[in-house]
C-alpha cells in the first residue's frame, strides 16, 4: 500500500503556479530562506516542477505550460492545494 502522505511531505502543501519556477526558487530562496529540495526540467530543459521547505514545511511549484496567465493577468489568485487523507474512498 502506497503510504499517504508520502515520506517526508506534510499532509497539506501548496502548490503555486510561475512562468519561470527557476526564477521563484531563486526568490523564495532569498526572500523566505526556503531551500531547494526538488526541481525536474521538461523536454526543453525549463523547469516544470520543483520543490522547496523550510522549518518541516514544504511547498510545491510549476510552471503550466505555454497558454499560463499569471494572477496580474488574470486579476485573480492561482494555485493547487494538495490534501492527503487517510482513506480517498472513504473521505
Amino acid at each position: 500500500m502506497v503510504q499517504n502522505p508520502p515520506e517526508n511531505m506534510p499532509r497539506i502543501t501548496p502548490y503555486l503556479l510561475y512562468a519561470d519556477v527557476e526564477s521563484a526558487l531563486a526568490w523564495l530562496s532569498k526572500a523566505f530562506g526556503f531551500c531547494e529540495r526538488l526541481r525536474i526540467p521538461g523536454p526543453d530543459g525549463k523547469l516544470t516542477h520543483a520543490e522547496m521547505e523550510s522549518g518541516g514545511s514544504v511547498i510545491m511549484m510549476g510552471c503550466p505550460g505555454p497558454g499560463y496567465r499569471n494572477p496580474k493577468q488574470l486579476g485573480q489568485v492561482t494555485q493547487h492545494t494538495y490534501i492527503y487523507v487517510d482513506d480517498v474512498d472513504q473521505h
